[in-house]
């Protein structure tokens, strides 16, 4: 593994709302997943991508002497050409040597997975998966308390509208309350209230679900058979009394 430095110039942008102010309220015995800091100089993460055989360009953000960004390239060869694809990314966005944000790439260069730290207490809140070939979103986990533990799951369709959203309310591992969700809009929400892992209650959301409304028919346009053509007896004249 190859690693080389350089300049970003430009502003990186951000990923997410993050809370910086509690970066230290975890107790000092949790796993940190953003990565290892103990060397003086943080030093990309292999347990966050894969770094075997992989180029790493660092960028120093804040001119520190420390690199705040790690870039992973694998180099191929095509038509005798060698190019260098990006597979990986880390960033350090609050320069405490831990990765609060890990971006995996597909071959075609679309995104492949994606973690973010948004309280900077090295541990990731948000955890994302995507469809390899559309590039698009399939499924996301989020910490909604910070707690360590993923407590959220959305999932989408192939057109990364959301379908459905489970949450784990008592922490116990197991969803609880499921929200469903009809071309991205929320028509039902179902509770297991006792938390023994059965549905107890199901609550529509009035007034979501379209109703069907008949066109209005054009000018001169008939609306059935009856409005086609006028009854037998409509052309014979009244009878004389």
């Amino acid at each position: 593994m190859r690693i080389r430095t350089g300049i970003l110039l430009g502003a990186l942008v951000s990923v997410g709302a993050a809370a910086g102010c509690n970066k230290n309220k975890k107790d000092a015995s949790t796993p940190k997943d953003g990565g290892d800091t103990s060397s003086s100089v943080a030093k990309v993460d292999p347990t966050l991508c894969e770094t075997s055989g992989k180029n790493v360009i660092t960028y120093d953000l804040n001119r520190d002497n420390r690199p705040d960004v790690w870039k992973m390239y694998k180099v191929e060869d095509q038509g005798g050409t060698k190019l260098e694809i990006l597979t990986c990314k880390q960033v350090d966005f609050d320069h405490d040597g831990r990765k609060d944000w890990v971006v995996g790439y597909t071959p075609r260069g679309s995104n492949a997975f994606e973690k973010a730290d948004f309280d900077y207490d090295g541990r990731f809140d948000m955890s994302a998966i995507y469809d390899p070939k559309t590039g698009k979103r399939i499924e996301v986990e989020r910490d909604s308390d910070f707690d360590g533990k993923y407590d959220i799951k959305e999932v989408y369709d192939r057109f990364e509208s959301l379908t459905a959203v489970r949450r784990d309310r008592n922490a116990d591992g197991e969803p609880d309350y499921w929200e469903q969700y009809k071309d991205g809009a929320l028509v039902a929400i179902l509770y297991d209230d006792d938390y023994d892992k059965k549905v107890d209650r199901r609550e529509e959301v009035p007034g979501i679900r379209p109703k069907f409304v008949a066109p209005e028919p054009e000018a001169g346009e008939a609306t059935s058979d009856i409005d086609a053509k006028p009854p037998a007896d409509a052309t014979k004249p009244a009878p004389k009394k």
